[in-house]
């Protein structure tokens, strides 16, 4: 069954000459990636792409891979992405690792950005891959990507989401030090905080920093890899998240 059967697709805004060409250049590659040590989910090729949404946001139907042209000019786009995030906000971005399409991050406060970035030997684990980064600085690592800026529509969920983060994988009192030391790490276990992966990690922000609100759905009920693409189909009304724009 296809992308456009499942209504994943709009091919008004994904021709199939496009994803021919993503899937030429890119998805055949992240999925060799995934699978060459992946026996945790073992998946055919067209499971993967489903599970991935074919690279797509849920709530736009656009490409993660979109081609970035742009009127605006890379400082401008870099000055609207610093004046727009904030806390608690999350981002999203095309630049995939450890076979999953996409990568994803979490605001910690206004101006630092919280991910386990991945990278090589992500197969075998990476040790100490948490990491804090300046906004700007962390937008200059991904210019040549697009990045779209989620938001929960509670502040207070939000807020709350950015500190557990910050303090189970950061600092637990909060301070500038790193002192939590996180394996970057792929599987489908979605309870742990070490091993973790990018957006495991912005999920389990908002189902355990947010007390007894009900901001995403049950984990237990999930049971497999949290893809970073589909980040926002895990959000409860009246918690649903907010596209503030991409960059």
């Amino acid at each position: 069954m296809s992308g456009v059967d499942l209504g994943i697709i709009n091919t008004e805004k994904y021709p199939l000459q496009t994803f021919q060409r993503d899937e030429r250049n890119i998805f055949r590659n992240i999925y060799t990636e995934y699978i060459a040590l992946n026996d945790t989910l073992p998946l055919k090729y067209d499971e993967w792409l489903i599970m991935n949404n074919f690279g797509l946001l849920p709530d736009t139907q656009e490409s993660l891979y979109q081609r970035k042209m742009s009127k605006r000019s890379v400082a401008d786009n870099k000055r609207r992405f610093i004046n727009t995030v904030r806390k608690g906000d999350i981002l999203i971005t095309g630049r995939g690792i450890g076979g999953l399409v996409a990568h994803a991050a979490i605001m910690t406060t206004d101006n630092w950005v919280l991910e386990m970035k991945g990278g090589d030997g992500w197969q075998n684990g990476i040790k100490d891959n948490n990491r804090q980064v300046k906004k700007d600085k962390w937008f200059d690592e991904h210019r040549s990507d697009w990045t779209t800026v989620y938001r929960c529509k509670s502040g207070a969920a939000a807020s709350e989401a950015a500190v557990w983060a910050d303090h189970t994988y950061y600092n637990p009192s909060g301070g500038t030090l790193k002192t939590r030391h996180i394996t970057y790490k792929i599987t489908t276990d979605i309870w742990s905080t070490n091993p973790s992966y990018c957006s495991k990690l912005v999920v389990q922000a908002y189902y355990f920093g947010t007390g007894k609100r009900k901001v995403v759905k049950d984990l237990s009920l999930i049971g497999r890899i949290i893809v970073p693409t589909t980040i926002s189909n895990y959000f409860l009304s009246p918690y649903t998240l907010v596209n503030k724009g991409k960059y």
